[in-house]
């Protein structure tokens, strides 16, 4: 049964396990947020090297010599060697910042996987009862949660009336990245707190039914 109570983020003062989930989201999101950066330096390094390729495979065929003279000839040999080296430092430049932008997003992405793990661990031991109990099959709410989660999968199984609403933003977060990143980091996060809680002898696990938004 859906909880009546709810709202973006859980009242203040509140504390227990209402208050770890809300902290599991908000590191989800920032997840998310550091993986697309470690996907765009990623993509930066992919395309720069085979911009490289390409232009290694035509160098050997064209005389530098030949093209400077010909922009001599229109007064431009000056200009183009600037623009060569301008072109060549900034490239060199933004090389080496996707480098590190992708080494230092993986160690990042590691740190907050350890911290959510950390964070889930004290969820499943709290020994309080739960508030708002729900039951759901464990392999159906992980494996949603994973693939489909960013269009409100696991929210399916848990027939809740908030996965209508992550579907559309989803759907719309196609188009429009922040909501697909929220749609994604709490999917991720709700997923991975379900990995860890044990499953009972019909494949079932109980977890809480977390009534807010993050």
């Amino acid at each position: 049964m859906e909880n009546k109570e709810s709202g973006f983020l859980p009242p203040k003062g509140v504390d227990g396990r209402y208050k770890d989930i809300m902290l599991l989201h908000i590191q989800g999101l920032v997840l998310v947020l550091v993986l697309i950066v470690a996907l765009a330096a990623s993509f930066s390094i992919i395309g720069r090297s085979i911009i490289s390729m390409v232009m290694d495979s035509y160098g050997s065929s064209v005389n530098p010599d030949d093209i400077g003279m010909v922009l001599d000839v229109y007064g431009l040999g000056g200009m183009a060697q600037t623009g060569l080296k301008i072109f060549s430092a900034v490239t060199g430049a933004l090389g080496v910042l996707s480098y590190i932008a992708a080494f230092a997003s993986l160690v990042a992405a590691i740190f907050i996987i350890f911290r959510m793990k950390q964070r889930i661990s004290e969820i499943v031991d709290d020994s309080a009862p739960y508030e708002n109990p729900v039951r759901v099959k464990k392999a159906a709410f992980v494996w949603l949660g994973f693939l489909l989660g960013a269009y409100g999968g696991h929210l399916f199984a848990l027939k809740k009336k908030k996965a209508w609403v992550f579907l559309l933003l989803g759907i719309l977060g196609m188009q429009i990245v922040p909501l697909f990143i929220y749609t994604s980091g709490i999917s991720f996060a709700d997923a991975f707190m379900a990995c860890f809680i044990e499953k009972d002898e019909e494949g079932f696990i109980e977890m809480e039914d977390y009534p807010y938004w993050i």
